[in-house]
């Protein structure tokens, strides 16, 4: 099944629901005093519960969108006092990892909880990949060879250095601390590696180019995708007792992949598409057909937002911040409103 997304987008009106939301949920959210270096938010500011949150490299802050899919708005950026040079968030347990200049890592709930060092050592622009439950996270510079590793996320946070394969392009982590890395071959191909902490890395598989990769919730198995051979497969057991299973080809609607998601409740399966700007959804529980949802943009990550199965589509900065909400009978696309002035929004709810 195809959904189009309509290119005409009554902002105003995405506005006005937002807002209605945020005053009827009012009851949800909690008041935080703000970390040190943001401004005490306005009386019209948003709140409620948090969809999304990403780091500005603009405003050097996060910005966290309130809402829900299809009726959210962004607000101001928060922690942007010139102590941070980026964060990653993981929306399923509302927490961020803040990375300094000082290589150190600093942790803080969302939307403005104070922040704790909980590493040391990081390299100041690490790239950082939460496992699926968040309680686990690597820190790791691609194409370099030292990666950290921290478990025990948010309350009882332990760190451990890991050595990572020549030339990784690419890391994830499982809940239980397991990392599949991917680094490129002599002939040119992908070489997807596993590593348990403390152990040496275990050759899983190799994909003529990378497509994508992530781990199941709660499991040492990991969906991954081939973009030039069009293929989805399960690696089960990546660290013991390897199985190779391929859940999704080209006749399935896999088209050029560039990212793969997966839901909370490891059900379903998001596959970003490329070849024609669509994501797929799969069934791991085969209960229903693939299904494809059109997208009026250029997907290339599944980063995971609040809830089962959302995640946004595209890099911020980049034009309309897109998002897939698969959760539904019926898979649909829905953008994320820019960023809005105090006067605007004072403006709209006039």
């Amino acid at each position: 099944m195809e959904v189009k997304v309509s290119k005409v987008l009554r902002v105003h009106a995405a506005f006005a629901v937002a807002l209605f939301v945020f005053g009827c949920g009012s009851n949800t959210s909690r008041q935080v005093s703000p970390p040190t270096g943001t401004s005490q938010a306005s009386p019209t500011a948003p709140s409620g519960p948090s969809l999304a949150s990403w780091w500005d490299t603009q405003s050097k802050g996060l910005r966290v969108v309130y809402g829900v899919p299809g009726a959210s708005i962004q607000a101001a950026t928060t922690y942007a006092n010139d102590s941070y040079t980026g964060a990653a968030t993981c929306m399923r347990k509302n927490l961020a990892l803040f990375t300094s200049a000082a290589g150190n890592l600093d942790a803080a709930s969302l939307p403005v909880g104070e922040p704790m060092t909980v590493a040391q050592g990081a390299a100041p622009n690490a790239t950082i990949a939460f496992s699926p439950s968040c309680n686990a996270a690597l820190a790791y510079t691609p194409a370099g060879t030292q990666g950290l590793l921290i478990q025990g996320l948010a309350a009882n946070p332990k760190t451990g250095s890991v050595t990572l394969p020549s030339g990784t392009l690419a890391a994830i982590v499982a809940d239980s601390g397991t990392i599949l890395t991917a680094s490129p071959a002599k002939d040119g191909s992908v070489e997807l590696q596993s590593i348990a902490f403390g152990g040496a890395p275990q050759s899983v598989t190799t994909l003529s180019t990378l497509g994508g990769m992530a781990f199941l919730p709660g499991a040492d198995s990991a969906i991954v995708a081939d973009s030039a051979a069009n293929t989805v497969i399960e690696a089960s057991r990546v660290t013991g007792a390897l199985s190779l299973t391929q859940i999704a080809a080209s006749q399935d609607g896999v088209g050029k992949p560039t990212a793969i998601g997966i839901s909370a409740d490891a059900r379903w399966v998001a596959v970003a598409n490329g070849k024609d700007g669509s994501v797929l959804r799969l069934d791991l529980a085969s209960q229903t057909s693939p299904s494809r949802t059109i997208c009026n943009c250029s997907p290339t990550k599944l980063e995971p937002l609040a809830g089962n199965f959302a995640f946004r589509l595209n890099d911020p900065g980049t034009g309309t911040v897109w998002a897939f909400d698969g959760a539904q009978a019926t898979p649909r696309i829905v953008f994320l409103p820019a960023a809005q002035s105090t006067a605007a929004t004072q403006g709209a709810m006039r």
